[in-house]
């Protein structure tokens, strides 16, 4: 019997940043994939858009000249990570960080749901609605504030 994954086999982490500017979130999110990949784990990043994948991108080219993070954009090349722009159309169902202001209906998919925040407003507000639908989907979402 196949096993269903249910809200106590999953979690969901904020990881709310000091700053507010995309570069500090950018490298943020290296440091994370680096961890990630070092756990052997696989993983989504579900971006705003075209642009914010593109420097995200870069920043995960530059970060650590002795440590490459292998990834791709829209699962063009196989890599263990993944940005997308839209909707994750080949989900590797391991981790999903979401950048998108928007509430991540895939998540359900996903071992870990990784949020990053940083101090915009918009962002902050968009933060606390998630926060109450995960609440409300039985999750006790935890929070690390991050100094940039």
């Amino acid at each position: 019997m196949k096993e269903v994954s249910t809200p106590s086999s999953q979690d969901v982490v904020f990881y709310v940043l000091d700053s507010d500017t995309p570069e500090a979130l950018d490298r943020f999110v290296a440091k994370l994939c680096q961890k990630i990949l070092k756990a052997q784990r696989q993983c989504d990043i579900r971006t705003q858009d075209e642009a914010s994948a593109q420097r995200l991108s870069l920043t995960l080219w530059g970060y650590k000249p002795e440590s490459f993070i292998a990834h791709s954009l829209q699962n063009q090349l196989p890599a263990p990570i993944q940005l997308w722009t839209a909707q994750i159309t080949r989900p590797q169902k391991d981790v999903l960080l979401n950048l998108h202001p928007d509430f991540p209906e895939q998540y359900s998919q996903y071992q870990r749901t990784i949020e990053v925040l940083d101090q915009s407003a918009a962002l902050i507000k968009r933060g606390r609605q998630r926060w109450r639908q995960y609440k409300q989907a039985g999750f006790e979402p935890t929070v690390h504030k991050i100094s940039a």
